[in-house]
């Protein structure tokens, strides 16, 4: 189980993790309260990782005042993503060979692009197409990300921001100063 609480309180998030043979499930939730930039939202979320840490499957909810939203992302056996969103359509996103989703607020996805690309175990960059999904509106789109790794910092760690974070050994984000940190 890993909690992340934002420097100013608004946002937290918690997600379990559960291994299941050689992959996982990850069942988490975002929660954050109203902010100048935004009304208050939760923001519920399952995953299914491969062995390799890439996402196979992530079923978002968001609830806000005023509507509650779900998306399903489904990435099929040829590594295209299928998305069912709340009008029942379902519709190819992105291009092939994505594995990574980036959530804004989610520092859990985050995480998980760290572990699969290896940048906690040593220092290097890459550059990573990304599926990018607003927790707010759940719209996705797709982008680019550029990380980088040296000896005490992951740089760049989502679509949406330009930020440095410190993790642990297993590739979890400790914290990411000035944002948020791990309690």
């Amino acid at each position: 189980m890993y909690t992340w609480i934002s420097e100013t309180g608004r946002v937290i998030e918690q997600v379990r993790v559960v291994p299941k043979g050689d992959s996982s499930r990850a069942r988490g939730r975002i929660v954050s309260a109203t902010h100048s930039d935004h009304d208050a939202f939760t923001v519920e979320y399952e995953a299914e990782i491969a062995a390799d840490h890439s996402l196979r499957r992530v079923r978002l909810t968001t609830t806000t005042e005023e509507y509650e939203r779900t998306i399903d992302l489904v990435c099929d056996a040829e590594g295209a993503w299928l998305l069912d969103d709340p009008t029942d359509t379902r519709s190819r996103v992105g291009n092939e060979g994505i594995v990574d989703v980036d959530i804004t607020y989610s520092v859990f996805f985050a995480s998980l692009m760290i572990r699969r690309l290896g940048l906690d175990s040593q220092p290097d960059s890459t550059e990573a197409r990304v599926l990018s999904v607003d927790s707010m509106t759940l719209e996705v789109t797709e982008d680019t990300v550029t990380m980088s790794s040296d000896d005490e910092h992951v740089h760049g760690i989502t679509a949406t921001a330009s930020t440095s974070a410190t993790v642990d050994a297993d590739g979890m984000i400790l914290d990411v100063p000035g944002l948020s940190r791990r309690v």
